[in-house]
């Protein structure tokens, strides 16, 4: 709508790294062009809505701030309901005719499922629950809309959960778009870095260090110890701008990407649960922050590189799982899989052309250029990023392939007579370490440039050696910090969080995070104090009412699902078309 006429130009000759047929020229050319006509009107470029050309914001914005708004008066509204009930209906009294009268199945929370409408919380829907909504007339937000107030007091949670996130994110705008926060430069101090990890460690180790309920290598809880310690690693990284760290970071991706693949894999394999509600609460947990943010924030969603890396590799675990899943269980085909996953890895990523033939028409969603370099090329971000860990995601599924004889061989070590026990626990040690050293010195020690290069096909090796050395004995297997453990299952909250109310992309859409927020001036140990717990106070938040949410919006039914699917497209249109009004009339009258 908001496109001039214009003189279009004539499509251009494309290099030879691209696409070298004519038909396929002028359809990546189309595409292209489809592009500049988003951005235009706030689909694409500068973030998920570029600015439009009559105001500051994007539709987009302006459509989640009108999103967030009828969220808020109808939580107050439900509040308000619920204060007058109780009030009216005689406190437990009227809260059990509240509850026989429910018939909402949008739920908050696991932990609330049981909970009375007057907790503000419902119960999930299931088999057992009952049909359900049979049309989008009678979902909850449709009902919460035209005044139901039964919708209301039973949807209360959720409005609640909705709330808050919304907030959160005015939190994350204001923080580090509006200017109001000051902002301060990076500076790296090892000992300062390596101190901070160590009171941590220490802390972890003396008052949260627990035993685990299982002897089994790689156990929830030793995984999770796993994410935190590296996660906290690589935030002080970011924070201090220690890039004599920078391979080591390398690694700590390699590992998460790792166990994207050994993680799904062992889900799959084993549960064999392909299902359509599955599948999209996987994607929901690991794209329905990122999303928002990129709305709200005009970036990129490669800017968050991790999300989309992610969710590509997850892609690839499922959809070669997936296709033929019924020849799973037989060896010989699972290993035709994996072969075909590794050769098709290497035609997209190392044969040149290929990648970009694949990827160009996504540029509007996974293109990316940074402020302070606008001549790079827009997919030269995406094909670095996920190009470093290309592999990797193979090597986690080919270790969730052979775990249960890894476990079954640690148990039969653990079993031999005390002198064999150790003997081969020491053969094992010694050959581990003379292969990590080996590694270190040949590979760890390159330079930032030549070691991207060989980070690829090496990385599996690190990540090798530290499985073995934390799985060695039984004792090592038994134990776990929580500490690092909550660190760890926040980890991709905390990695979006921080570019907004930590760090600080100094009010620039899609800018890198090469500054600090700067809450108390002057002080910077203590600034660094606050700002990490308002920070890490937020990001375990979100974690929480990403999934809670992801219970009430994407149960475990199909017919549900594409219920609330239909009603979120259709709000989201006309969201969109609020913001567009609100971007090109009533701003420019307010001015």
């Amino acid at each position: 709508l908001s496109v001039r006429a214009r003189r279009v130009p004539a499509a251009p000759q494309l290099a030879p790294d691209t696409i070298s047929a004519p038909p396929l020229t002028w359809q990546i050319w189309g595409i292209r062009r489809m592009a500049d006509i988003a951005r235009e009107i706030g689909v694409a470029g500068g973030g998920f809505g570029a600015p439009d050309s009559l105001g500051a914001y994007s539709s987009f914005q302006m459509g989640c701030f009108f999103s967030f708004s009828v969220i808020l008066v109808l939580y107050g509204y439900a509040e308000m309901l619920h204060h007058k009930a109780n009030k009216n209906g005689g406190g437990a009294a009227g809260s059990s005719k509240r509850e026989a009268d429910a018939e909402e199945t949008l739920p908050v929370s696991s932990s609330a499922a049981a909970a009375s409408p007057a907790a503000g919380s419902v119960n999930s829907m299931g088999p057992d629950v009952g049909p359900g909504p049979e049309k989008i007339s009678q979902l909850a937000p449709v009902r919460c809309m035209m005044g139901d107030k039964h919708a209301l007091l039973n949807s209360r949670g959720t409005l609640r959960a909705w709330a808050e996130f919304g907030l959160i994110l005015g939190l994350f705008y204001f923080a580090d778009r509006t200017g109001s926060v000051p902002d301060s430069g990076k500076s790296y101090d090892r000992d300062l870095f390596f101190a901070i990890f160590l009171a941590l460690a220490a802390y972890g180790w003396y008052n949260t260090l627990s035993k685990s309920k299982t002897h089994a290598p790689l156990n929830r809880e030793q995984t999770e110890e796993w994410k935190g310690w590296m996660q906290v690693l690589f935030l002080l990284y970011h924070y201090f701008k220690a890039s004599e760290l920078y391979n080591a970071i390398r690694l700590f991706i390699a590992a998460y990407v790792w166990m994207t693949g050994f993680g799904n894999f062992s889900y799959y394999y084993v549960r064999k649960d392909f299902s359509v509600p599955r599948f999209m609460q996987m994607m929901w947990r690991l794209n329905f922050f990122v999303f928002f943010a990129c709305l709200v924030l005009r970036n990129d969603y490669v800017l968050y590189y991790i999300c989309p890396m992610h969710t590509l590799f997850t892609l690839f675990v499922y959809f070669s799982l997936l296709i033929g899943k019924e020849y799973n269980d037989r060896t010989p085909a699972l290993v035709c899989k994996l072969l075909v996953c590794t050769f098709l890895v290497y035609i997209i990523w190392e044969v040149p052309g290929v990648f970009h033939a694949i990827f160009r028409p996504l540029t509007f969603m996974l293109g990316y250029v940074d402020p302070k370099k606008p001549d790079v090329d827009a997919m030269h971000e995406w094909f670095f990023r996920s190009g470093l860990d290309r592999y990797v995601w193979i090597y986690g599924m080919v270790c969730a392939f052979f775990h249960p004889r890894y476990e079954a061989a640690l148990k039969w070590i653990d079993e031999r007579p005390l002198p064999a026990r150790v003997a081969i626990q020491s053969a094992i040690l010694a050959t581990t370490l003379a292969v990590t050293c080996w590694w270190y010195n040949t590979y760890y020690v390159l330079p930032k440039l030549e070691y991207n290069v060989v980070h690829p096909y090496t990385s599996w090796i690190p990540i090798t050696c530290f499985i073995i050395l934390r799985n060695l004995t039984q004792g090592l297997r038994s134990w776990y910090i929580e500490v690092f453990c909550v660190c760890g299952k926040i980890t991709l909250e905390t990695y979006i969080s921080q570019f907004h109310i930590w760090l600080s992309t100094e009010n620039v859409p899609n800018g890198q995070p090469t500054k600090l927020m700067e809450l108390i001036p002057g002080y910077p140990m203590i600034n660094f104090g606050v700002a990490t717990l308002l920070y890490v106070g937020v990001s375990q938040r979100v974690f929480s009412l990403t999934n809670d949410l992801k219970i009430a919006c994407v149960p475990n039914n199909n017919k549900l699902i594409g219920l609330n699917a239909t009603f979120a497209a259709g709000w989201m249109v006309a969201a969109v078309a609020v913001g567009f009004v609100m971007v090109k009339f009533v701003q420019p009258i307010g001015e």
